[in-house]
């Protein structure tokens, strides 16, 4: 398999994604939503008592679901001091995410696509795949030091996104097993890369990703090559837990998130209009600004 390529405004439109108001959210979310306690909506940060410094806009974040469906509405403004390290000042967004609450697995894996969103953090901001713009040589964010502190940064329209597991907003992740970082589109739950050996969860090991960089190609899709059983994971980079249940990984290796949807995925949201590509995306060049204080990478050839 080889990586959709495709623009984030062409992703966006593709997905049905159409800007509302706060009100027509409010409306829509009302009248939509029959269980707001539901166990996906648990894991969603409360974002709205975020400290952060004067002048930058609160978060908006909820979420609750149908009978087949988590609904998560976002502004996409972090609940954390964002530090510009890209050119795109940070901009409000008007997020509707709809996930399927019960995944199906799909009948053939359907790779992730090579811009845009392809999961969301349990704040409520978009994660992206472990590349950036083919134009700057669909190369990791990561290793190119484009990230922030929080292993994030801002595309063109503003539009905030991970591209590594988001470790600033946890208090700890180390050793801590089911603890979810996010939903991918299929519905699955992407969780710290730590897992129990056993039902009894005694004993907790690392999880590692089964992909291995094999060169110096700065095509990260290139460079990188699935070798299974090198690590713990499946292609998807996602297991079947020891409960039985499937889910996802944030590992330190790429693909860092996923590089395919194991389940059937759904693309149905709402999101800004003028969210655009990745950064460099017409820009050109490395932004500008100092490396990021803690760095925190997308599909088979």
């Amino acid at each position: 398999m080889r990586p959709i390529a495709i623009s984030l405004g062409a992703l966006l439109l593709l997905a049905g994604c159409v800007a509302s108001s706060r009100a027509t959210q409010d409306k829509e979310f009302a009248a939509a939503i029959t269980d707001t306690g539901c166990a996906q909506a648990k894991h969603f940060l409360e974002v709205s008592k975020a400290k952060l410094p004067a002048g930058q806009q609160k978060p908006f974040l909820r979420a609750g679901c149908t009978g087949d469906q988590l609904i998560v509405q976002s502004n996409g403004i972090p609940n954390f001091e964002f530090v510009p390290v890209t050119p795109n000042p940070l901009q409000a967004q008007n997020y509707t995410w709809r996930i399927p609450r019960h995944p199906r697995v799909a009948a053939a894996q359907q790779q992730v696509p090579l811009l845009g969103p392809i999961a969301v953090a349990v704040n409520g901001l978009p994660i992206f795949g472990p590349n950036e713009a083919p134009q700057h040589g669909t190369a990791d964010p990561l290793l190119d030091q484009l990230l922030d502190f929080c292993s994030g940064h801002t595309a063109r329209g503003g539009v905030y996104h991970f591209h590594v597991m988001p470790r600033c907003l946890f208090d700890s992740i180390d050793g801590r097993t089911s603890l979810v970082v996010g939903y991918a589109f299929d519905g699955y739950p992407i969780l710290a890369p730590w897992e129990c050996t056993d039902r009894s969860c005694q004993k907790v090991r690392k999880i590692k990703s089964s992909w291995r960089k094999m060169d110096s190609q700065r095509h990260v899709w290139r460079s990188n090559k699935y070798q299974a059983g090198a690590g713990d994971l499946d292609r998807c980079n996602g297991m079947t837990r020891p409960d039985g249940t499937y889910a996802y990984y944030a590992t330190d290796k790429f693909p860092y998130f996923l590089s395919c949807y194991h389940g059937e995925a759904s693309f149905g949201h709402d999101g800004a209009r003028r969210a655009g590509p990745p950064p460099g995306g017409g820009i050109g060049g490395r932004p500008p600004g100092p490396p990021p204080r803690r760095p925190g990478g997308f599909g088979p050839r």
